[in-house]
């Protein structure tokens, strides 16, 4: 019986200790780069407002001409946060100068 304990301990001990080290830190990783947008670029821009009750063909155009400068609009804003973000990395992961 104490055998068995002994045996039974030895292996749970040997478990701990076969646990693999953490990887050495290496001075030449890359930095963690962090481009937070500023708030107005990412500001939610207010529909334009639906035609209701008795419309005529005219409120329906305008309407829709509206939706789609809203929605250019956002594409256009999108598409600098994008090149925004691009920038930011693109900066951060450069090589350093002397």
């Amino acid at each position: 019986m104490k055998l068995i304990g002994i045996v039974v301990s030895t292996a749970m001990l040997t478990a701990c200790e076969s646990m693999p080290a953490p990887p050495p830190m290496i001075d030449n990783e890359p930095p963690v780069v962090i481009c937070a947008i500023p708030a107005g670029m990412t500001e939610r821009e207010a529909e334009p407002a639906k035609p209701l009750g008795d419309y005529t063909q005219r409120d329906v155009g305008s309407y829709i001409t509206a939706l789609h400068r809203w929605g250019s609009r956002g594409w256009l804003r999108l598409a600098r946060v994008d090149q925004r973000s691009q920038a930011c990395q693109a900066r951060a992961l450069a090589p350093a100068k002397p």
